[in-house]
Parts: structure tokens; C-alpha cells; sequence
């Protein structure tokens, strides 16, 4: 019983430390459409299916570490065939995984939320797409709170979680928004046409949470960590004045009552 408790009792803290602070996230964005909200059984879905990708993720990833050496390979043929730089070894990873990263949010929200009939104004492209990044982050924070435990500290585990909830969890958010912003101004485009914003959101949301990845693995120091940060944060506040225009789109093929 005492080996049962001390085995759950990791699981309990790592678990608080990567969900709650990601459930004040999702209050705070959801109170963005507190006139229309969404359905909690839905939105609850998005999240958890969210929280469940991370492990098909994680498997596509051990993926690209196994073929990077080939990869790699090929990339630097190709570029000496037309005499150009190859990219390092960690800028290609970087793209990749962040690549999948993303791709597996956006297809958490097209599986779950996309054929609903509750996802029916722009503005709900950009809630369900950060209530699934949410729930990525949720489960990722989790995983990182739960092995520092097995190794040991305290203050590292403070201060990772805490570094996580105004690092990585923003990058999270800030790529979804991108993503979600895309598709929400082709909402009521064509299909072909909400496919090209798809394709270009998730292109520019794999380079920002690539650029992350890289500058975090080169920087070192506290005051280095939060300049990293800084431009995310700042970000936030654009995504909010964005999601104010979204709100204000309207369906052309809606007749106006006069």
C-alpha cells in the first residue's frame, strides 16, 4: 500500500503542475467568446485529444532521430548540387519536430472539432486549435515536472514548471493562434482556399516554434532565457487584438434582414 501511495503521489504533482497552470490558460482564452461559448463537452474533448497526441507525436519524432543520418545525407547532396549552404544537423531536427508538433494539434482539432456542428464562425478556429495546444502542453509540462521528480530536485522542479508555464505553454498558444488566425480569416472561403491558409499557417507556425527550439538550446542565463520569451509574450497581446477583428467577420452568403 505505502509503494502504491509513493508511486501515485509523483504522478498526482507532475500531473497538477502541467494541467492546472494550462486550465487557467484555456478559462482565460475561452472567456474571448464568453457571447457564444462553446460547448464544455467539446471543448474538454479538444483538450484531452490534445493531451493524447502528445504520445503519437513523441513516436514520430524517435522517427525523425532515426532517419536524420540519411536525411542529413541527402540534404547536404542536394545542396552541394546547387552550391548552397546545407542547414545544421539541429536547425533540420528542430523544423521536423516542430513540424509534427503542429500537425498533430491541427489534426486533434480536424478529427475532433472541425465536422461539429458547433465549429461554425471563424472564431472558433482559433479556440479549438489553442484548446488542443493546451492540452499538448498540459500533458508535455506534465511529463517534463514528472522526470525531474525521478531525478531528484525541488527547486528544479519549481523552476521548470514555472519557465514552462511562461515559455513553452506561450509558444504553444502563440503557434495554435497563427494557425487558428489563418483559417479563421478563409473560414467561409472555398475548401482550396482554407486549405492554402491551413497550409500556410502550419509553415508559419513550424518556423516560430522552430526558431524557439533553437534560440532556447543556445541560450543561457535568466535575463538571456526571458529575452527569448519577450517577443511571445508581446505576441499575446496581438493575438488578442486579432481575435477582435475575427469576432467582427462576417458570412457573405448571410442575407442581411432589413
Amino acid at each position: 500500500m505505502a509503494e502504491t501511495i509513493f508511486s501515485i503521489k509523483p504522478l498526482a504533482v507532475a500531473f497538477a503542475g502541467g494541467v492546472l497552470p494550462a486550465l487557467v490558460w484555456l478559462w482565460f482564452w475561452l472567456r474571448q467568446d464568453h457571447e457564444k461559448p462553446e460547448p464544455k463537452g467539446l471543448i474538454a474533448l479538444s483538450f484531452a485529444a490534445g493531451m493524447a497526441v502528445v504520445f503519437f507525436v513523441a513516436l514520430a519524432q524517435k522517427f525523425i532521430v532515426a532517419i536524420m543520418p540519411a536525411l542529413m545525407q541527402g540534404i547536404d547532396l542536394l545542396a552541394a548540387q546547387f552550391t548552397l549552404a546545407a542547414p545544421s544537423f539541429e536547425t533540420v531536427q528542430a523544423i521536423l519536430w516542430s513540424f509534427i508538433e503542429e500537425f498533430g494539434v491541427f489534426a486533434t482539432v480536424f478529427l475532433v472539432a472541425y465536422q461539429s456542428k458547433h465549429f461554425d464562425e471563424p472564431l472558433d478556429a482559433i479556440l479549438y486549435l489553442i484548446t488542443a495546444a493546451l492540452g499538448f502542453a498540459a500533458m508535455e509540462n506534465t511529463l517534463y515536472i514528472l522526470k525531474d521528480i525521478m531525478n531528484g530536485g525541488g527547486m528544479t522542479i519549481f523552476f521548470d514548471s514555472n519557465l514552462r508555464f511562461v515559455g513553452a505553454t506561450t509558444l504553444h498558444i502563440v503557434s495554435a493562434a497563427i494557425l487558428g488566425i489563418a483559417f479563421a480569416f478563409a473560414f467561409y472561403a472555398r475548401f482550396w482556399i482554407q486549405f492554402i491558409a491551413g497550409v500556410v499557417g502550419i509553415l508559419l507556425a513550424t518556423l516560430l516554434h522552430a526558431y524557439f527550439n533553437l534560440s532556447i538550446m543556445n541560450t543561457y542565463g535568466t535575463l538571456n532565457t526571458i529575452t527569448v520569451f519577450a517577443p511571445f509574450w508581446g505576441a499575446i497581446i496581438g493575438i488578442i487584438i486579432l481575435i477582435q477583428v475575427v469576432k467582427h467577420i462576417k458570412n457573405p452568403n448571410e442575407k442581411t434582414i432589413l
